[in-house]
């Protein structure tokens, strides 16, 4: 959703409002942009700047993500130095929703074939001037630190905008913690007790943790993986008197904690996590579920766990990713069936989404023949229709599979996407 910021003394924040320019560099022809998103209406998460491009300004959103302008970085088309107010459009794109809607192709030919990426968050960043095409002077660059969600290495990329082809930047660089990250705001789906693993009986009061006190009775599985960690390497543990029992969350997995055990003379930390079943765990799904809508509506509005800072000379579409390999790939002929919606078929555009590594795979109608699944990943099928029409698939995907030729019976639901809220919602509850 668009915001707008304005800065025009130094380091001043901005209002937002306005829409993306189309150059990247001044060597771009003014062609139109091959991205083409395809639902109508705002649903990019984007800011608008508006700046004093004379002085030095450092603009950042709600997410942690900044970007720096030096001062004089601006010019014209004819290399002259801007003075005038500048509106610097910085878009983001960090989930699955995000690049569904962004309407950008995220697929890389290489060596022949076709791939298609893994995001670990993407960026697009124009400027103008009274209504023209700014750009970053020659042997200049602007500083972007994006935040992301993702700490693996990932290359970086920059997109041509009137071709959609990537071109390789550079590899991986470092990483870099964002201090000002809450952890405990990302949930995490809870997992059923683990059939045969080690498990600590112990009773001590759960009041003063809210996210517990819902359960009727609780066993602690042991889910360390260091000896010093594990109580059966102490023998000591089992017959020590314990009077005091505190708990710190992971954040890596759902009701996993620290557990550290104290009496006068001594103490002992493991880890471990609540063993969940039957109405506990119903109870910790139904949690989550609910956890899970209310996050991903205002994701754009929370920190990030990470930053990843890089210098650009030209504006334009980057992305940090690395190229996406399907682990158990199940290939068929796909039809769709949108039941009484089946003569708006042939405008039809397919997306699977496959939400935890937000890799989107965009299936216009004359590609359902290369239609494929990943086995190992929990995908969602979905189509865009015409007037933001949304058809989701609600069968298992799994019937699919071993077919060489399968119809995806698809449910258009009721109600039209009016808002990247709207999306993010229909999204999570699939």
């Amino acid at each position: 959703m668009r915001q707008v910021f304005t800065y025009l003394v130094p380091l001043l924040l901005l209002s937002c409002s306005g829409g993306t320019g189309e150059n990247s560099s001044e060597s771009d022809s003014l062609t139109a942009s091959i991205i083409n998103p395809p639902l109508k209406g705002d649903f990019q998460n984007d800011t608008v700047f508006v700046i004093d491009p004379t002085i030095e300004n450092r603009v950042e959103t709600p997410n942690g993500s900044s970007v720096v302008i030096p001062a004089n970085t601006l010019v014209d088309a004819d290399g002259n130095v801007i003075a005038e107010p500048s509106e610097i459009s910085f878009v983001q794109y960090h989930s699955a929703v995000d690049i569904l809607a962004s309407g950008i192709p995220m697929t890389y030919d290489s060596a022949g074939a076709s791939h298609n990426f893994e995001s670990a968050g993407m960026f697009s960043l124009h400027g103008e001037s009274q209504d023209k095409p700014v750009f970053i002077k020659s042997g200049a660059a602007i500083n972007v630190n994006l935040a992301s969600d993702k700490d693996e290495a990932f290359n970086f990329y920059q997109m041509n905008e009137q071709s959609g082809h990537w071109t390789y930047e550079h590899a991986p660089q470092p990483v870099l913690s964002n201090q000002r990250y809450d952890p405990s705001v990302k949930p995490i789906e809870p997992k059923k007790a683990t059939n045969g693993a080690f498990v600590l009986d112990l009773n001590f009061d759960l009041s003063s943790y809210s996210e517990l006190s819902v359960f009727s009775g609780i066993v602690w599985e042991y889910t360390g993986e260091h000896d010093s960690l594990d109580p059966r390497n102490n023998k000591e543990v089992a017959s020590t008197k314990w009077t005091d029992f505190e708990l710190t969350p992971t954040y890596e997995k759902a009701y996993e904690y620290l557990l550290t055990m104290k009496n006068k003379t001594k103490s002992f930390t493991t880890k471990v996590m609540a063993a969940l079943n039957g109405d506990d765990f119903d109870q910790a799904m139904s949690t989550f579920q609910t956890k899970k809508v209310e996050i991903a509506q205002k994701m754009d509005r929370l920190q990030k766990p990470y930053i990843r800072s890089v210098s650009i000379g030209n504006f334009g579409t980057y992305n940090y990713d690395y190229i996406h390999s399907m682990q158990d790939p199940q290939p068929m002929v796909a039809d769709f069936d949108f039941g009484t919606r089946n003569n708006d078929k042939e405008h039809a555009l397919v997306f699977v989404m496959y939400p935890e590594t937000g890799v989107v795979v965009n299936y216009p109608q004359d590609q359902w023949k290369l239609f494929a699944l990943d086995k190992k990943q929990d995908g969602k099928v979905l189509a865009i229709l015409p007037d933001n029409q949304l058809a989701v698939c609600k069968n298992d995907l799994a019937q699919s599979y071993g077919k060489q030729k399968y119809t995806f019976k698809m449910t258009v639901l009721p109600e039209k996407v009016t808002s990247k809220q709207d999306l993010e919602r229909i999204i999570a509850e699939l």
